[in-house]
C-alpha cells in the first residue's frame, strides 16, 4: 500500500515583490509528490525501531529491548534473539517529503521526523545509491554547498549498523522555502546494513534542537533557521497525516483553520528533553474515564505505533473480544472479526478520541489484527506516533513551546 502527502508551505516573499500587508496572505505550495518507497514496514520491523529508538527493556507486554548496540526479541519461552538487522532498518515511517537540497539541487525523499533534530542523508560511494533506488547528494555538484570545518555526526542502531559523516551547509527548499546555509550531515561511511536498505534517502527532524547530534557543536534545525531568519510568518509548523485520501500534508509558518471544524487547544510543552512532550493524565475506554496521574506522552511523527504503559494496553485490549497477546509474532492482536473499543486520549484537559479505522496496524496470523497500540516496555512516558496522530491536526509551535491539537472531522 503507498501513501502519500500533499503540502502547503507558508512564506513571507522577497521585501520588493510585495508589502508587509500583503505577505501575511501569501501562500506556497508544495509539490504533491511525496510518496513512501517500497512496501509497507512489518509490525515487527515498527516495533523494534520504536525499542531501538527509547531505548526501552522488555516487560510483560513489551517482547522488545535495547541491550547495548543491539535490539533483542523475547519469546514466549523467554528466550532472546537478535532481531535481524533489515527489521530495523526497514522500520522507517510510511510518511516521507520531497526536499530539495543544493544548487540547482537533488530532490530527496526524507523522513520527516518530530522525534529526532538531525537533517541527515544517505551518500553512496561511487554512485551505488541508484542500484538501490536511492537519490544522492553530492556536495561537489553544488554551487551553495561549503564544508562545516571540524563538524562530524555518528549514529549506530540498535542492529549494530552504523552511518557517519561530515557535516556540509548547503540551501535546502521544503516547499518553496529556500533555507540558505543550512546544516546538511552527509553519510561519508556507512555499514552494509543501510547500503542495503530501502526506503527514504534520509531523514529531517523537526523536533527541539537541543538533541542534534553534531558534533563538537549542535548545528540548527530547518525549522530554528526558518524562524531566525524570518523566512515563515509564525514560528510554528503543522502536520495533518494523511489517512488514504491524499489530504494530509505538513505546513510551515501558518496554521490551516479549514482542516478541521473543531477548535484547536493548546498545551504547554515540556522541551527539557528535546521531544513535543505533553501531559497525558487520562484516557478514555467505552465511554470509562480512566485516570493516569502525572502521565507524559511525546508527539513523534517517526514511530508508527501508539505506546503506553502495560497496565493501560491489557485493559484496551480486554474489552476486545478474542485478543492475545503473543510473544512469539511481537505484541498484542485480536480477531478480525471483533469490534475495537471506542478510545480516547488526553492532551493537557482535553481528550482526543481515535479514529477506529486507524486502530489496526495490519494482518497477524490468519484471521487476526495486529493493534496499533502496544507497550511502552519500560520507557516512563507514552509515545504518540502516527497511529493516534492521523485522527488530529497538531500545531507544533515553538516560538511559544506549545502544541495544539483538533480533532479532525474526518
Amino acid at each position: 500500500m503507498d501513501w502519500c502527502f500533499s503540502f502547503l508551505s507558508f512564506t513571507k516573499p522577497a521585501a520588493d515583490s510585495t508589502t508587509p500587508d500583503e505577505a501575511m496572505s501569501i501562500m506556497r505550495p508544495l509539490a504533491r509528490s511525496a510518496k513512501f518507497v517500497g512496501k509497507r514496514p512489518s509490525f515487527f520491523s515498527v516495533y523494534a525501531k520504536a525499542a531501538n529508538r527509547y531505548a526501552f527493556q522488555t516487560t510483560k507486554f513489551a517482547p522488545f529491548q535495547k541491550n547495548e548496540n543491539m535490539v533483542v526479541h523475547i519469546n514466549a519461552k523467554g528466550e532472546s534473539g537478535d532481531v535481524p538487522a533489515a527489521s530495523v532498518q526497514n522500520g522507517a515511517a510510511e510518511y516521507i517529503v520531497q526536499v530539495k537540497i543544493g544548487t540547482p539541487g537533488v530532490t530527496l525523499n526524507l523522513d520527516f521526523d518530530t522525534g529526532s533534530s538531525d537533517l541527515w542523508v544517505w551518500r553512496f560511494p561511487n554512485s551505488k545509491g541508484s542500484k538501490t533506488g536511492h537519490n544522492v547528494y553530492d556536495p561537489s555538484k553544488s554551487k551553495t554547498a561549503s564544508k562545516q570545518a571540524n563538524s562530524t555526526w555518528n549514529i549506530s542502531y540498535g542492529d549494530g549498523s552504523s552511518a557517519s559523516g561530515n557535516v556540509y551547509l548547503d540551501t535546502v527548499t521544503i516547499g518553496g522555502v529556500a533555507i540558505p546555509k543550512q546544516a546538511v550531515e552527509l553519510a561519508e561511511k556507512m555499514s552494509a546494513q543501510f547500503s542495503s536498505g530501502e526506503g527514504s534517502d534520509g531523514l529531517l527532524g523537526l523536533a527541539w534542537p537541543a538533541i542534534n547530534t553534531v558534533s563538537p557543536r549542535p548545528v540548527k534545525t530547518p525549522v530554528e533557521n526558518m524562524i531566525d531568519q524570518k523566512l515563515i510568518l509564525q514560528p510554528l509548523f503543522t502536520v495533518k497525516l494523511d489517512r488514504g485520501d491524499n489530504a494530509g500534508f505538513y505546513s510551515f509558518g501558518e496554521i490551516d483553520e479549514s482542516v478541521t471544524s473543531s477548535p484547536i487547544t493548546y498545551t504547554a510543552v515540556d522541551n527539557s528533553q528535546g521531544f513535543w512532550m505533553v501531559p497525558s493524565t487520562s484516557y478514555t475506554l467505552n465511554g470509562e474515564t480512566i485516570e493516569r496521574a502525572a502521565n507524559q506522552t511525546i508527539l513523534d511523527t517517526g514511530t508508527t505505533l501508539l505506546l503506553v504503559d502495560d497496565d493501560t494496553v491489557s485493559k484496551i485490549y480486554g474489552a476486545i473480544e478474542g485478543a492475545k497477546f503473543d510473544n512469539d509474532q511481537g505484541g498484542w492482536m485480536y480477531p478480525s472479526t471483533s469490534t475495537v473499543p471506542s478510545l480516547g486520549f488526553a492532551i493537557g484537559d482535553t481528550t482526543y478520541t481515535l479514529n477506529a479505522d486507524d486502530f489496526p496496524f495490519g494482518p497477524a496470523e490468519d484471521g487476526f489484527l495486529f493493534g496499533g497500540v502496544q507497550s511502552r516496555g519500560t520507557n516512563p512516558f507514552d509515545i504518540f506516533g502516527d497511529i493516534f496522530l492521523k485522527s488530529v491536526y497538531v500545531v507544533f509551535n515553538q516560538g511559544e513551546s506549545t502544541v495544539g491539537l483538533a480533532q479532525r472531522d474526518d
